[in-house]
This record gives structure tokens, C-alpha cells and sequence, in this order.
């Protein structure tokens, strides 16, 4: 493996890791929408600034509450849609992600075996 391709695998596993790390936040502004709480701004989960007697349970929850591989339902409700519709746009981007991740291991794997 070449440096090249190391550094191509570890750039898209760190850019995965900060889209993921993204959804959790909105997970977060997601549970406090639907508990009819101010969304705040996505980077409260960072910093934990919990201004609701809740949001620590809500933080906590929003690491569970949607899986990657599991459908978003929407709610007929538009401010609660808002934040899944943005949910499930960041589950398109990881899966986009992983398959560029996926794709490029198998190339880089079969690159190593080809004679020149």
C-alpha cells in the first residue's frame, strides 16, 4: 500500500467520521424539535450547551436514535420533516461515503496485484 492510498483511505474514513459525527447533532435538534423545545444551533451537541432541564437525556438519545441502515419515517409534521429530511439527505451522503471507501479498497487492492 503506498502512502497515496493510505492517505486517500484515511481521508475518506475521517470525512466519514465528521459527516456521522454531524448526524448525531442532528439528532439532537431533531429531539428537541419534536419536544416542542428551540432546535438551538448544531454546534450545542459539541459543546453541550444544554439550556433544557432534558438535554442531557436528548444528547445521550441522539447517538441511538436513527441507525444508519434503517428508514426515516416523516411525521406529516413540517418542522419535525425539516430536520429528518436532513437526517436522511446525511445518510445519503455516508452511504455515498462508504461506497467511494468500498470501491477504492478493492482497487486499491486488485492495483497491487496487477504485474507491470
Amino acid at each position: 500500500m503506498t502512502f497515496s492510498q493510505s492517505l486517500q483511505f484515511v481521508l475518506t474514513a475521517l470525512i466519514l467520521l465528521a459527516v456521522y459525527s454531524y448526524k448525531w447533532s442532528l439528532h439532537f435538534q431533531y429531539l428537541r424539535e419534536k419536544n416542542k423545545k428551540n432546535p438551538g444551533n448544531w454546534m450545542d451537541f459539541y459543546k453541550r450547551n444544554f439550556t433544557h432541564k432534558k438535554d442531557l437525556n436528548w444528547w445521550k438519545e441522539s447517538f441511538m436514535i436513527f441507525p444508519l441502515l434503517y428508514p426515516i419515517v416523516m411525521t406529516g409534521k413540517e418542522k419535525e420533516d425539516m430536520w429528518l429530511a436532513k437526517i436522511k439527505r446525511t445518510n445519503l451522503a455516508m452511504y455515498f461515503l462508504l461506497i467511494i471507501l468500498l470501491v477504492s479498497g478493492i482497487y486499491f487492492s486488485k492495483l497491487s496485484e496487477r504485474p507491470f
